[in-house]
Order: structure tokens, then C-alpha cells, then sequence
């Protein structure tokens, strides 16, 4: 399929950052945008770590410090696709292994009776909370190995943005108000999240449901071509 590549520059808060999309020319799946906004969401990473480093804050996130790979991790029904055909294309022992990790965390927290509540963008107390009963339960990460990312090139938009320059330990404290969290100027999570929805809202799910999702709702969204679905993203962003 012929691809048609785009760049430029786009205004982030009171910064410039390159964004760069190769999509098909023709119809494609929502998926098709992920690398883009995987990239744009590692440069606003950057602009706010930039800003952090300005201000005398140093980064405190290091590979082997797994804290927040305990929290909540909100994905969009595209992410969780990916996810999946992830862990589907790897080596047969090796997806037995992660997709018992997914079941055994599904079960834990179905277990304490939580269920998915609250909008990032709309309803933020609910879904506060809801992270913060989630953060309670102390259940990893399937991806989390020797409290490292063991898919760090692969990983989530949200898992992107999220940087601290609070102590290390602080993270297993969230909710204590001990956790400084670096400002970015947009969550490109919620802007992908949005732009590849048909209704326009925030559609998220916690990262462990990721699996199951896609096996129970496999893409059939091919109704728009590759720059739409740029043009889509880019007004969502300009939100």
C-alpha cells in the first residue's frame, strides 16, 4: 500500500515540537497513527523534562525503578490492539508466560471489586479515585520484569509521559502528595485516544484488560484514509 509521509512543527504550550506521520494513502486502521503519537508524545516528554531541568529538577526515573508500573495505565481500544498483536507475534513459550501475567492481574483486581470509572478530561475525581484504589492492589505491570519495561519500545502513550523528580520511594506512596510529577502541556494519550474514537470522547481501559479486549473486539474501523486520520489527530490537539 502506497504511504504518504508528513512533517512539521507543531505549537505544544509555549514550545515548537516536530511531529512526523507516515500513513497510507488510502483507508487504514486507526493504529496506523500510534507510531506518530508515539514519537510526538516522547518529544513533549522531552520539552517537559527540559522545563523540569530549567527549574533545578532532576529526573528521578531510572530503568530498574518499577513503581509506577503499579498504577493504572489507561490505554484507547486502538493501544490495546497493538498490545495484543504484540504479545501474539512473540515466541509461542513467551506469550503463555505474559498471558498468564495479564489473567493473573485481571483476576486481582476484578477480585477487589474495582471497575474502570471517571473520565481523564471530564470526570478527573472519579477516575482519580478509581487509580488510586487500582494503585492499592499493588498489582504489576505484565510487561514488568526486574522493575524494568521489559516493551519500553513499545510502550503506552501514557507510560511516555510520565516523569517524576520526587525521590524513587516516593512512588510507592501515591496518593501521600509526596509524588512531584513533571507538568506536560498536553496528554497526547487522551488527543490520540479522542481522534481515533467515532464519538469523539476519551475511550480508555486499564492496560491489563488490553487482551481480552482485543480478542472479544478486533478492528474493523478502516472508514477513514491515513490523513484523515492525521487531520483528525492534529485538530484534536489544537483542543
Amino acid at each position: 500500500m502506497k504511504t504518504l509521509t508528513g512533517t512539521g512543527r507543531v505549537r505544544i504550550g509555549e514550545d515548537l515540537a516536530e511531529l512526523k506521520f507516515t500513513v497510507p494513502e488510502g483507508a487504514c486502521a486507526p493504529d496506523a497513527l500510534l507510531p506518530g503519537a508515539q514519537e510526538l508524545a516522547n518529544a513533549v516528554a522531552a520539552l517537559g523534562e527540559a522545563r523540569a531541568r530549567q527549574a533545578g529538577f532532576k529526573i528521578s526515573c531510572t530503568k530498574g525503578c518499577g513503581a509506577c508500573c503499579r498504577q493504572l495505565v489507561p490505554i484507547s481500544p486502538t493501544e490495546a490492539r497493538h498490545l495484543a498483536a504484540y504479545v501474539a507475534a512473540l515466541p509461542p513459550d513467551r506469550a503463555v508466560e505474559v498471558r498468564q501475567r495479564f489473567a493473573d492481574a485481571l483476576s486481582r483486581i476484578e477480585s477487589a471489586g474495582l471497575s474502570p470509572r471517571g473520565d481523564a478530561d471530564v470526570d478527573k475525581a472519579s477516575y482519580r479515585e478509581y487509580g488510586l484504589e487500582y494503585f492499592r492492589q499493588g498489582v504489576a505491570c505484565p510487561f514488568l520484569e526486574e522493575e524494568s519495561c521489559s516493551i519500553h519500545a513499545n510502550r503506552p502513550l501514557v507510560c511516555r509521559e510520565y516523569q517524576v523528580t520526587s525521590p524513587p520511594a516516593a512512588c510507592a506512596k501515591l496518593g501521600s502528595g509526596e509524588v512531584r510529577q513533571v507538568a506536560v502541556p498536553v496528554r497526547v494519550w487522551s488527543v490520540f485516544s479522542r481522534s481515533v474514537s467515532s464519538t469523539g470522547d476519551v475511550e480508555w481501559m486499564p492496560l491489563i484488560e488490553a487482551l481480552r479486549f482485543a480478542e472479544a473486539n478486533p478492528e474493523v474501523d478502516c472508514s477513514r484514509t491515513g490523513p484523515q486520520r492525521v487531520e483528525a489527530f492534529l485538530r484534536e490537539l489544537k483542543k
